[in-house]
């Protein structure tokens, strides 16, 4: 079949058309999208934790810009604070720690009702945490890193609005290599001894153990 001029160049136009089309898009596509990785909750706890009857709130943590984020942060001297490439959480870093708050409470099997939603339950107590450190830190370039978690946690009666006890959590654990799987793994451990510590310490404390009627 022979074309005619005008319907060559309408096919030439469309061909050249389609090929700018897909060279614009390709500047609007990712290179290559980050690696995510996931905390896990602590389970096992001590057999003599107190069964508590109190309903536990679950507040999001507090947390500075720099924490606030879904990706994983590193620090190479005490003023500065960088990011690893090419990898991320699951999840932004507050939301990360109040799921897994919940998730430890729950397998501590050891309190009625806990949740992170306020409009869920009636509520006795609240939890607020402040998120301090979450990186992986470099004291040795040549070395791996080491991982602090510190959290601050607030046990705080919802009706007299007061805070009933006040206590920081901190653990240092360092990666067994200076790669992004050994790193996790070190947070993972950090993370846990904190969670670990945080939900002993509220289901320890006298108050959460008082009579529903003497909340009030």
């Amino acid at each position: 079949m022979i074309l005619s001029p005008s319907r060559v160049g309408r096919r030439w136009f469309a061909a050249g058309a389609g090929l700018a089309l897909a060279g614009c898009a390709s500047l609007f596509v990712a290179s290559s999208p980050s690696k995510l990785y996931r905390l896990t909750a602590p389970r096992n706890f001590p057999a003599g934790l107190p069964h508590v009857g109190a309903q536990l709130l679950i507040d999001l943590p507090q947390a500075s810009a720099d924490i606030d984020t879904s990706r994983i942060s590193l620090s190479r001297s005490p003023l500065s604070l960088d990011y690893f490439a090419d990898a991320e959480w699951t999840d932004r870093v507050p939301d990360l720690i109040q799921n897994l708050l919940l998730a430890s409470f729950e397998n501590s099997g050891a309190i009625t009702a806990v949740n992170n939603n306020a409009g869920g339950m009636s509520t006795d107590f609240i939890l607020r945490t402040e998120i301090r450190h979450f990186e992986a830190v470099y004291n040795n370039a040549d070395r791996a890193p080491g991982v602090w978690v510190e959290v601050i946690a607030h046990l705080a009666s919802a009706r007299r609005r007061a805070i009933a006890a006040t206590s920081r959590f901190e653990q240092h654990v360092p990666a067994a290599a200076n790669d992004i799987s050994s790193i996790v793994v070190a947070f993972n451990s950090a993370t846990d001894a904190v969670l670990r510590g945080i939900v002993i310490w509220t289901l320890s404390n006298p108050a959460l153990s008082q009579p529903r009627r003497g909340l009030m």
